[in-house]
């Protein structure tokens, strides 16, 4: 099988990888094992060396890295800076926080003394998203890395050359071979290695199909797993809220990666006295967001990654919009023909049943519905299966955080945007 990387803009080429053997496969799992043997018996200090090399790798390299995720999945060249400069604030964290964290904790019992000392498992398979392509990968490895384990990383088929870049930084900064592999592997291998001795856990991020099909291998293998499957967040607007100030937020938080990230917000649940006015903001500043090449640091919007997600977000639209829903606002502008490109839209009136309510929309569809009461925008936020994140936003921080208890989700921002944070669980 041969896997392809091609830039969504210009759908030019930009490598080919051919899917490894499974004789391949098989060499490098047994190397991770053997790595794994050395690496979980080297001590922090040790790690922490080569942590602290892969820092000045990533400074050094930082604009080639961001140039390179720009090209291959279309991210604003801003934005792609933007994640480098997170992926280094992650390490220089753990950097700092590792050695206590990974302290023995000393706890008495009825009889005696005992320690609960944090200990490596072994090689974390990482089967990770296109659309962060350094942060995903790294906010799963480095603790991982830190605690004695090896990586070993399937990452998305079209960003190939990007992992392809990461693991030859990780030998470049002193890791030894076998402590951090990228793998070129479609579906149907990952089974294998799994199964593998060398593998004892497995961090996956993606879509709900492909996270059950990852949960019942590691259940079948009685192997460690964390999924993280998406999220269709909640952008609550009370009364008394600064309708300019949460209008430009919800246009950034939905513009996210072109509208590609799991915490983006999805649906603008809008007090009924500041719909009309919320709307026309928003508007306003959705338009900003004009197409362009995701190269050029001018470009706020940058095709999506495939020509399938377009498909499936305007299935979403046309489906939501035959149910009743109604376009407030959908962008006109030109762009290259071969490149999957999906305008803003604002849908208006969108309620439960809809595709675009009930499913997780990821790209620059918006969705807005009115409510009348805290307990009405309560039920509502709630109303799905994707509680990842949420934010309120209103002049009263009190009952911001009252109702904040109240969200069945992950994090809770107030008056911010919702993003992950290297020191706060996600």
């Amino acid at each position: 099988m041969i896997f392809q990387s091609k830039n969504p803009w210009s759908g030019e080429v930009l490598a080919e990888f051919e899917s490894f053997s499974d004789d391949l496969v098989g060499k490098k799992l047994r190397l991770a094992e053997e790595a794994f043997l050395h690496w979980s018996g080297s001590g922090l200090p040790f790690r922490l060396e080569r942590m602290a090399k892969l820092i000045q790798i990533l400074n050094r390299d930082a604009e080639m890295l961001a140039f390179s995720m720009s090209e291959e999945m279309g991210k604003p060249l801003l934005e792609s800076r933007a994640e480098v400069i997170k992926s280094i604030s992650l390490i220089e964290l753990f950097f700092e926080k590792a050695e206590g964290w990974l302290e023995e904790m000393p706890v008495k019992t009825v009889r005696r003394t005992a320690v609960v000392r944090p200990e490596a498992i072994g090689g974390v398979l990482l089967v990770m998203p296109w659309n962060f392509p350094l942060w995903q990968v790294l906010r799963a490895a480095i603790p991982a890395l830190c605690a004695g384990n090896v990586i070993l990383l399937k990452h998305a088929p079209n960003v190939f050359r990007f992992s392809n870049k990461l693991e030859s930084m990780f030998l470049e900064a002193g890791f030894s071979e076998g402590v951090f592999q990228d793998f070129h592997v479609g579906v149907p291998q990952l089974e294998s290695m799994i199964s593998h001795d060398a593998v004892a856990g497995v961090s996956f991020t993606g879509s709900e199909a492909a996270g059950r099909s990852l949960a019942a291998l590691a259940g079948k293998y009685l192997k460690k797993s964390v999924l993280e499957l998406g999220g269709s967040d909640p952008f609550i607007v009370l009364k008394d809220a600064d309708v300019n100030r949460a209008a430009q937020m919800a246009a950034s938080s939905r513009m996210i990666n072109n509208g590609q990230s799991c915490i983006a917000a999805k649906r603008f649940l809008i007090h009924e006295s500041l719909y009309d006015a919320f709307s026309s903001k928003f508007i306003e500043a959705l338009a900003e967001f004009k197409p362009g090449n995701p190269c050029l640091e001018s470009t706020r919007l940058g095709p999506l990654a495939r020509p399938d997600l377009v498909e499936n977000l305007q299935r979403q639209m046309d489906e939501t919009i035959a149910m009743g829903a109604e376009i407030l606002y959908a962008m006109k502008a030109d762009f290259p023909a071969e490149s999957p490109f999906f305008l803003p839209v604002l849908l208006g009136n969108v309620r439960p049943g809809m595709p675009s309510f009930d499913e997780e929309t990821f790209g620059p569809l918006a969705c807005m519905s009115s409510f009348q009461s805290e307990e009405e925008v309560v039920r509502l936020a709630n109303q799905t299966r994707y509680g990842l994140g949420a934010s309120i936003h209103s002049a009263d921080d009190d009952l911001a955080r009252k109702m904040a208890l109240k969200l069945q989700c992950g994090t809770v921002a107030i008056n911010s945007l919702m993003r992950s944070d290297p020191a706060l669980p996600f």
